[in-house]
């Protein structure tokens, strides 16, 4: 079962699927690429950013729902939403070029690999769930308004969604088996 902390594997397992890409054919070091805010980038080339959590639209579930032998409340499934941001430190003349490179292999790797099993995410699940990488297609306008950090001069991202991203309940218990029925019938007389 999915659990709380799938979110930041999620954010992880892309770093994961980042490095094994881009190094070192693009990169030189898998720890160039890091789940950073563009505000606090440190000492990566890439950073992934989580910028939202929503609840998923494609998929709502209510109620409880038997898993195993336990009933539990529906799992909450998400959309993680991502913003991914290249950084070259080189020289001025080859900086754009070399932050253009690093976001088009990021481009053709979520292209050829646009979904995660879930089972790569959480090791717990055994489920054919899978996670779904989307490029969002989105105006320049709306990129400007989330790039919206301080003292940050704005740069060329990638946004991405990923979902469903599930967390189970927390809250069980154990479903018990119906074991004997009483059946009681009674019929009415004299009446017309």
């Amino acid at each position: 079962m999915a659990k709380y902390t799938v979110i930041a594997d999620t954010g992880e397992k892309l770093v994961e699927i980042l490095q094994k890409n881009l190094v070192p054919e693009v990169l030189n070091n898998p720890n160039e690429i890091g789940l950073r805010s563009p505000e606090d980038k440190g000492d990566v080339s890439l950073g992934i950013f989580l910028y939202d959590v929503k609840e998923s639209e494609e998929i709502r579930q209510r109620g409880n729902v038997l898993i195993r032998d336990r009933i539990t409340k529906a799992p909450l499934y998400l959309t993680l939403y991502y913003m991914i941001t290249a950084y070259s430190s080189g020289d001025v003349k080859f900086r754009l070029a070399q932050e253009q490179r690093i976001l088009g292999r990021v481009l053709q790797t979520f292209h050829d690999y646009p979904v995660i099993p879930l089972a790569e995410v959480d090791k717990d699940q055994t489920s054919g769930t899978e996670l779904h990488i989307h490029l969002m297609r989105m105006t320049v306008d709306e990129k400007s308004r989330l790039w919206n950090f301080p003292n940050v001069g704005n740069r060329l991202s990638l946004f991405y969604r990923v979902s469903p991203v599930t967390i189970d309940s927390a809250l069980s218990d154990a479903a018990k088996r119906v074991t004997d029925v009483d059946i009681n019938v009674e019929t009415m007389t004299g009446a017309r």
